[in-house]
């Protein structure tokens, strides 16, 4: 996958977390030689996944090795998982989830999502095995790799924070003692801490993009209101971009993506990242709530639904062959097998766009699922209930703050269910010829 689609598949944030890449690579190198400086990496963008393109790139002048490396860990997670699954036929799965475009489409982009899944993943795996008995060594290994893990979780998406407690909760249950159920928890938490705590330790600042998706919402309840009812709100958030800030946002932004007016001048990341600017935001948004519930309600709503994929799929977009005809700058393979490597993600997704493209779908296929296991009493029902739970509550807290509708953004969660509903459905199938067999055996 890596020689293919050299350097692997960028889009526009990719430029971005490459280019913050070889400035956080000067940051350390200045840092370990006792030339400690500030460095602003004029983003929003979560910092960690640069620190992890800055080792390869420091290495070899490219990105190709970092490319090399999270495309062999997500197969690697993703076989590890199955095996943990342990589903009939688990030889044959290993086979087509990698043979499978959503996968290794996936292994070589630029989104930090893919670090994100195999760093949950991770964990579930890390978790499975607490209760094995072990040295001190190996205990003390196993601590630094839930710490990693959860420092890479949470480092590539600060959303992940919200499978932390469904993790903390799964300990709780499986875990009989205070010991085994502590020291991950302190492991998770000591890894969350990293993950602002190496940015600081190297003068590494990002700005903050908590705010943006509110003020997108806010927007679009104020676009959706009716003429004279709007009028009163044509200067609301004028106190967060200036004078006629909210005109402007108004004309530019729409209803796809929070990207209408994040490039324009009223109201930006730089303009949201100013001091104080967050807790702005946060008392015109719940002002909003309180003055106009039936508009705000009804705008939040319709997010939500949309990002479910109810009426309308979700959109596949960001996943370019040659993004401004940038990739040169990086070594681009152009060739007909990358032509057919890239092609063949975004065919996949159209084909089975009714599935990978509606979360309310999947998310119901593997309800089911695990109800009926629970019912059938599978020894393996806790990890189906585990896997599930992360994967709704990963994509839940961005339900909370959506900025696209788009499947990059439900990508772990989709994994996580692609997974599970392919060994459920192996177990099906199985026991349904065993049941064949016996019955052709008793006539």
């Amino acid at each position: 996958c890596t020689f293919v689609s050299y350097p692997g598949i960028f889009y526009s944030d990719s430029y971005v977390r490459v280019e913050t890449a070889k400035a956080v690579l000067n940051a350390i190198v200045k840092t370990l030689t006792g030339r400690r400086f500030i460095l602003d990496t004029g983003n929003a963008f979560t910092i960690v996944p640069s620190f992890f393109m800055a080792g390869p790139y420091g290495l070899t002048g490219g990105f190709g090795m970092y490319t090399f490396l999270q495309a062999f860990t997500f197969f690697t997670a993703v076989h590890l998982l199955i095996r943990e699954l342990n589903p009939p036929g688990k030889g044959m799965l290993y086979w087509i989830f990698a043979l499978s475009p959503v996968i290794y489409g996936a292994s070589v982009y630029y989104e930090a999502n893919v670090g994100c899944v195999v760093g949950v993943i991770a964990l579930v795996l890390l978790f499975r095995r607490i209760q094995e008995p072990k040295t001190r060594r190996e205990r003390a290994a196993e601590f630094f790799l839930i710490c990693f893990a959860s420092f890479v979780t949470v480092g590539y998406r600060t959303n992940a924070l919200t499978v932390i407690p469904v993790l903390a909760i799964y300990l709780w249950i499986t875990q009989k003692t205070l010991l085994r159920r502590l020291l991950p928890m302190a492991a998770m938490a000591a890894g969350i801490a990293l993950t602002w705590l190496i940015p600081w330790v190297f003068g590494v600042q990002s700005e903050s993009n908590l705010s943006t998706g509110f003020v997108w919402e806010i927007i679009t309840a104020i676009q959706r209101m009716g003429g004279s009812e709007q009028t009163a709100y044509l200067d609301y958030l004028d106190e967060i971009g200036g004078e006629g800030a909210t005109r402007q946002v108004l004309q530019s932004s729409n209803e796809n993506t929070v990207d209408g007016f994040m490039w324009g001048e009223a109201i930006n990341t730089d303009k949201l990242s100013e001091p104080g600017m967050t807790e702005k935001v946060f008392r015109k948004y719940f002002q909003l709530m309180k003055e106009r519930p039936a508009d705000f309600f009804r705008m939040k709503l319709g997010f939500i639904g949309r990002a479910l994929g109810i009426g309308e799929m979700l959109d596949l977009n960001e996943y370019d062959y040659n993004r401004w005809n940038r990739m040169k700058d990086y070594g681009f393979n152009d060739s007909d097998q990358r032509k057919r490597f890239h092609q063949s993600f975004l065919a996949e997704n159209e084909l089975l766009g009714f599935y990978t493209r509606r979360p309310w779908v999947v998310m119901l296929i593997s309800l089911i699922f695990v109800i009926v296991e629970h019912l059938r009493k599978n020894p393996r029902r806790g990890l189906y209930a585990l896997l599930l739970f992360l994967a709704v509550f990963h994509y839940g807290a961005y339900l909370v703050v959506i900025v696209v509708f788009e499947v990059r953004m439900f990508y772990p969660a989709l994994l996580l269910m692609m997974i599970l509903d392919a060994a459920i459905s192996a177990e099906w199938i199985c026991a349904g010829f065993q049941r064949i067999r016996a019955r052709a055996a008793a006539s």
